[in-house]
């Protein structure tokens, strides 16, 4: 049977600190991480392990299957955990106090809708539109809203906490008193839009547009400004800085080594940050750098502002950018085999002609990322999210991408040779004259939405 994981924007890098992290560890991971309810993977990992939505189930007068029509949808206070519905138009529908957590609703129009107290937790809709909607209180932990049309939206009192809201349009949008802490808004605009009383701890501005915002009572700690700068840097915890609270009685969530989340997990609890202006090997780590041609092999860099710098040439191989931020980045012919980059926001970023090979992905973040012409032989993309993404001419040999986002990538000349495509989302993706030969394809959603190869059972690499 055909199951849905959730495409993830597991952006953490801008809280580690707040997590008390500590260096890493000489002993080789364990084979298994507890992962207690005050972890912020806690959230997203309890949301994925609910029963989700059944594929084309039909709810109400709606059936869930991608491109579906249903606009002025009535379903509210409606569990649709994880829902596929990507392309779908749900303008005007009203989902009050209901779930869409871990769901794809990537390119979904939801403009005007009613999504009052809404759980988005580990959903990452791309390119949708959510102008005029209602989003007052809406859990948006671990969501990642990338190049989303938000004007006029309101998000008084909803929780961004470890999420994400890159390159979106928010316009005269009502962000008062939003949690916005340890949160990625880079890229994303910002004029006109009322952020009084929001807490801005350890938030990534970098990049934003806060021409005319109103910004009084809106708390600043350790925040990156939209010029790179630190806003109120302070050492240890920020003031009012909070995350999700777990239910009641929650308990630890184990997550083996096999699974995607487990290095990501694993360099939030153990690992080190580097923090913003540490000089390595004479390349300055913030956002806006200029390392052009840098010599940072094997350099650890966990957890490092690298948007919108110039890494043109760079020798990045086998360094670890775990839980990092090269969104908008200018990579290209970048030398990045064997790189870390698990849980890290690529948006945007121009990697054409880099090379990728045997690279770590896992839940990276590489929507309407340049990579064509790139070589990804054998990398391992697994819940990654790649929507979006120009991949032309890439070399995808033997790469894992189970269980990824690819919708609306343009795999063009493509090479997919033995490329893992298990439970991955096409839906309109374009893969004139790619080579198919050897991909494996199992429970995989085709450009047109249908399914190739369901299974009863489980997938190779799921």
């Amino acid at each position: 049977m055909f199951k849905r994981t959730p495409h993830l924007t597991l952006l953490a890098t801008v809280a580690i600190s707040a997590v008390c992290a500590v260096p890493a560890l000489a002993a080789p991971p364990p084979k298994q991480l507890s992962v207690a309810p005050t972890n912020p993977y806690w959230t997203v990992l309890n949301a994925q392990s609910h029963k989700a939505l059944r594929f084309g189930a039909r709810v109400g007068t709606c059936t869930f299957i991608p491109r579906a029509s249903c606009a002025a949808l009535q379903l509210p206070g409606q569990n649709l955990s994880g829902a596929f519905i990507p392309f779908a138009a749900l303008q005007a529908a009203n989902f009050a106090g209901g779930s869409l957590a871990a769901s794809t609703i990537t390119h979904v129009n939801l403009r005007a809708a009613n999504l009052t107290g809404v759980s988005f937790v580990g959903t990452a809709p791309v390119d949708a539109n959510f102008a005029g909607a209602q989003m007052r209180h809406t859990a948006l932990t671990f969501a990642g809203f990338t190049n989303a049309d938000m004007r006029g939206v309101d998000l008084r009192g909803a929780n961004l906490n470890f999420g994400a809201i890159v390159g979106a349009d928010l316009r005269g949008a009502d962000l008062r008193g939003m949690n916005v802490s340890d949160s990625d808004v880079n890229g994303t605009d910002l004029r006109g839009v009322d952020l009084r009383g929001a807490n801005l701890s350890n938030a990534d501005l970098s990049g934003a547009k806060l021409a005319g915002a109103q910004l009084k009572g809106a708390v600043f700690c350790n925040t990156l400004m939209p010029d790179g700068s630190i806003r109120a840097p302070r050492k240890g915890l920020c003031p009012g800085q909070h995350g999700t609270p777990p239910p009641p009685n929650a308990k630890p969530i184990i997550v083996p080594n096999t699974s995607p989340f487990f290095t990501a997990i694993y360099a939030l609890q153990f690992g080190h940050q580097v923090a913003s202006g540490t000089r390595v090997r004479g390349c300055v780590i913030r956002a806006f750098t200029r390392c052009r041609g840098a010599h940072l092999r094997s350099a650890d860099l966990q957890g490092g502002f690298l948007g919108y710098s110039d890494l043109r040439g760079s020798d990045l191989r086998a360094a670890n950018l775990q839980l990092g931020d090269i969104a908008y980045a200018d990579a290209r012919g970048a030398h990045l085999d064997q790189i870390k980059l698990g849980g890290t926001s690529i948006v945007s970023a121009d990697l054409r002609g880099a090379s990728l090979t045997g690279a770590s992905l896992s839940l990276a973040v590489a929507a309407a990322a340049d990579l064509r012409g790139a070589n990804l032989t054998g990398a391992d993309a697994r819940s990654s999210v790649f929507d979006s993404a120009d991949l032309r001419a890439a070399n995808l040999t033997g790469a894992r991408f189970t269980q990824a986002d690819l919708s609306a990538a343009d795999l063009r000349d493509a090479n997919l040779t033995r490329t893992n495509l298990s439970q991955t989302s096409l839906v309109g993706a374009n893969l004139t004259g790619a080579n198919l030969t050897g991909t494996i394809l199992c429970d995989t959603i085709m450009p047109n939405g249908s399914i190739a190869h369901p299974t009863p059972g489980a997938c190779p690499g799921t």
